[in-house]
């Protein structure tokens, strides 16, 4: 096992996602706290931070009708030109900041935008990597590329907060254009192999839209028969919690910190720390029953957040991060899972349309978040977040379906025995 993962580590396009997964880490931590920052500055209300929050998750929810067109263009061609169109936009904050002024509705509106484009880039970059790796590799691949994807937003979203606390949150906007224009050129020196794509020049408007939606139906069906939309209810339910307390974390944070927006920064990098040693007990915690792992770890990612909320700085950090490690275990055991047994024509759409379907409840968390966020003290949402996760915990285990799942690596998703199980 040593020898397979080594040998992946220096394969060349290996190192050319590595190197793209290090860049985006670095823009995303500036983004991620700049972008929801200049929201919050423009508006001066958390009610526009859950327009933004909103806006973003809303992308998420219409995924599953983005990620189909990744079929009609090469992966390479779709990562590098989607990248490159999101730096250029994003550029136009800075250009407008400096001339005309800038409005808080057109940068949610780009918030929604650049959301779109990560749900074209998303499934291909899923697809891409049984490709370059293998299958028996993917779990490996996986959770080193997540434990440097969480290692890197460690230090980048620390490092965020401070430095827009000193420079603002238009430099910091520059900062992730260039790095998404750096991505760019990693990526276009991929040499993976890769489906061509051919075209009928005479296909009919008509056709090709009939071909996209067969393409979508297909993923439904793929779906429709698997354990997924057992779990669809919680996911969507606790996913609705989550934004209620991430659309006032910005806020929250703030009022911990007394005002200095390099704690909001903090909170982000005490999440990452937890998602990255999650990621890295995964593949120690595999052997353990599924469901008797979701049940156990997130009663006690509830019981963390909420002392979160009721804690000191220092205090509510520590906890907030104990809480994240269930998130991070979860993410490698599940999409580790559908990426070994899903064919890689497929992978992309199951990804995506399980992820639409795990976001319905995200945008109507960011609105009441915002409301929430207006009306109470901004430890109140995070409070309801701490108890949603201990009522997540107790809907699996009140699930026979759930509750008795195997470890992961024995539970066969797509299978119609294990729905009926």
């Amino acid at each position: 096992m040593k020898v397979k993962f080594e040998s992946f580590m220096v394969e060349r396009n290996f190192i050319l996602l590595m190197m793209g997964v290090f860049i985006n880490a670095l823009g995303s931590g500036v983004y991620a706290i700049a972008g929801m920052l200049l929201v919050l500055s423009l508006s001066g209300s958390v009610l526009y931070s859950g327009f933004a929050l909103f806006a973003i998750t809303s992308a998420g929810v219409l995924s599953f009708l983005i990620a189909p067109l990744a079929n009609y263009f090469k992966y390479k061609n779709g990562l590098v030109y989607s990248n490159l169109l999101k730096a250029l936009i994003l550029f136009t904050i800075p250009i407008l900041h400096y001339t005309v002024g800038l409005h808080v509705w057109y940068v949610i509106g780009l918030l929604f935008i650049t959301a779109l484009f990560t749900q074209f880039t998303y499934p291909i970059e899923s697809t891409i990597l049984p490709i370059i790796v293998g299958k028996d590799n993917v779990i490996a691949a996986n959770s080193f590329l997540q434990t440097i994807r969480e290692a890197m937003d460690i230090a980048f979203l620390a490092g965020a907060g401070i430095l827009i606390t000193f420079t603002g949150t238009i430099p910091a906007i520059i900062i992730t254009a260039t790095c998404l224009i750096l991505v760019t050129i990693a990526y276009s020196f991929f040499t993976f192999l890769q489906p061509d794509v051919k075209r009928d020049p005479s296909t009919s408007v008509g056709s090709a839209v009939r071909m996209y939606f067969t393409d979508l139906k297909a993923g439904f069906t793929y779906i429709g028969n698997s354990l997924i939309p057992k779990m669809i209810f919680s996911i969507v339910f606790i996913n609705l919690a989550m934004v209620i307390m991430t659309t006032n974390l910005p806020a929250f944070s703030l009022m911990k910190g007394s005002g200095i927006e390099a704690s909001y920064g903090f909170y982000l990098a005490a999440m990452s720390i937890g998602i990255m040693i999650g990621t890295i007990l995964a593949s120690k915690l595999k052997q353990i029953d599924f469901g008797k792992l979701i049940i156990f770890s997130f009663f006690g990612t509830g019981v963390m957040w909420i002392g979160t909320a009721l804690l000191p700085l220092v205090f509510s950090m520590i906890l907030f991060s104990i809480g994240a490690i269930s998130i991070g275990i979860i993410n490698i055991l599940v999409f580790s899972s559908i990426q070994r047994q899903v064919e890689v024509t497929f992978i992309g759409r199951v990804i995506t349309l399980i992820t639409s379907a795990a976001a319905l409840g995200m945008p109507i968390g960011a609105l009441i978040g915002g409301m929430l966020g207006e009306m109470f003290a901004t430890e109140i949402p995070i409070l309801i977040c701490g108890v949603s996760m201990m009522l997540f915990s107790l809907s699996w285990l009140s699930s026979s379906a759930l509750r008795k799942l195997p470890s992961i690596d024995q539970v066969k998703l797509f299978q119609e025995s294990n729905v009926q199980a």
